[in-house]
């Protein structure tokens, strides 16, 4: 019937509440806001907003899961030119997203959910992705354990330079983006991130 608002089903109702959530953790920081600011914000009561998610942790915990998949997404590129380029191109995504993302990054490092289990458990995943995705463009190397676990560091590395650039460091971003790339080189144990030709 025309004008009549059609019900959304249990999945489309989730993931329009993550969406609200990606732009409510965006503005402010987790501890900053309450679980009445979010069912204010999603428009839907809170007895809705539990049934969905179990508390305040456990939403924000879905909204930086899905956040942290939009963040892969936008740093992986296709290679397509070298090695070097394809890491340039996805470092130059990473501090893009970043940048447009400072307060949701700033909270999943460094708000106090940040010491979560759960919080923590996600940030392993993403980084060990993170980690593998480099790891896979060097199909030559051997996937010795330390390989892996200073990749790993390196991602932690990468993390750690986003927030302090966040914050004001007085680096140029091109500057901080080549060191990185000249300090994930070592992590691999390769004199140089080019192909070698």
């Amino acid at each position: 019937m025309a004008g009549q608002r059609s019900r959304m089903d249990g999945e489309s109702r989730r993931e329009a509440l993550l969406d609200v959530g990606a732009a409510l953790f965006a503005q402010r920081s987790y501890d900053e806001v309450e679980i009445g600011d979010i069912a204010a914000a999603t428009g839907v009561s809170r007895g809705l907003l539990y049934h969905y998610f179990r508390d305040k942790a456990d939403y924000f915990l879905a909204v930086m899961a899905r956040r942290l998949d939009v963040l892969a997404d936008a740093s992986r590129v296709a290679p397509g030119g070298s090695r070097l380029a394809t890491l340039r191109s996805g470092l130059d995504a990473y501090l893009d997203f970043i940048a447009a993302n400072p307060q949701w990054y700033r909270s999943i490092y460094r708000s106090a959910i940040s010491a979560d289990a759960a919080v923590h458990d996600l940030l392993e995943d993403a980084h060990a992705r993170q980690a593998e995705q480099i790891l896979a463009l060097f199909p030559e190397l051997e996937r010795s354990p330390l390989r892996t676990v200073a990749v790993r560091g390196w991602v932690l590395l990468l993390a750690r330079a986003g927030m302090s650039w966040l914050d004001g460091a007085d680096v140029d971003r091109e500057a901080l983006r080549d060191r990185c790339l000249d300090v994930l080189a070592a992590a691999l144990g390769v004199p140089t991130l080019e192909d070698e030709g």
